[in-house]
C-alpha cells in the first residue's frame, strides 16, 4: 500500500476515534458511583472497599522516537514509548484517559500533570481509585 494511503487512513481513523472518545470514555455519574462501590467491594470480597470508583495504571505504548530527544522516549522497559494513563472501573470500562508523557517519565509525575489531578474533576469526596506502588497515596483534597 502506498505511504501517503496509509497516512491519510490513519488519520482518517484517528479522527473518528477521537470523536467518539467522550461518548465512551467517561466518569460515572453521581446516581452510578454507590452502584459502583459495591461491583468493587464485590470483587474484592470485603465491603472496605465499596468507596472504590476506579483503578488506575499506566501502560507504554511502543513508538518509533523522533530523531532529537530520543533518550526521553527510552522507558524502563528499555524501548521506546509514551505513556498512557487510564482508571477503569471494575469491568474494565475506561472512566478517563491521559496520553501523551514519554516513556522514560513516572507514573507519578504522569498523574500529577493530568487534568484528573489538577482538576481534581475525580474521583468525588467520599471516593477513592487504586494504584499500584507507582502512584502516591493522596487524600481527597491532595488530589
Amino acid at each position: 500500500m502506498p505511504r501517503p494511503s496509509v497516512h491519510r487512513v490513519v488519520h482518517r481513523v484517528s479522527a473518528k476515534i477521537a470523536a467518539l472518545l467522550y461518548t465512551v470514555v467517561r466518569h460515572p455519574t453521581a446516581e452510578e458511583l454507590p452502584r459502583l462501590g459495591i461491583r468493587f467491594a464485590r470483587l474484592a470480597g470485603t465491603a472496605a472497599f465499596s468507596r472504590v470508583v476506579g483503578a488506575i495504571d499506566g501502560c507504554h505504548v511502543r513508538v518509533k522516537p523522533p530523531a532529537e530527544d530520543a533518550a526521553c522516549y527510552f522507558n524502563r522497559k528499555l524501548f521506546h514509548s509514551i505513556q498512557l494513563q487510564a482508571i477503569c472501573d471494575d469491568q474494565c470500562k475506561f472512566l478517563d484517559v491521559f496520553v501523551g508523557y514519554t516513556g522514560s517519565v513516572h507514573d507519578a509525575r504522569v498523574l500529577r500533570n493530568s487534568p484528573i489531578y489538577y482538576e481534581q474533576s475525580y474521583p468525588p469526596p467520599g471516593y477513592c481509585i487504586l494504584g499500584d506502588g507507582g502512584y502516591p497515596c493522596l487524600s481527597q483534597s491532595a488530589l
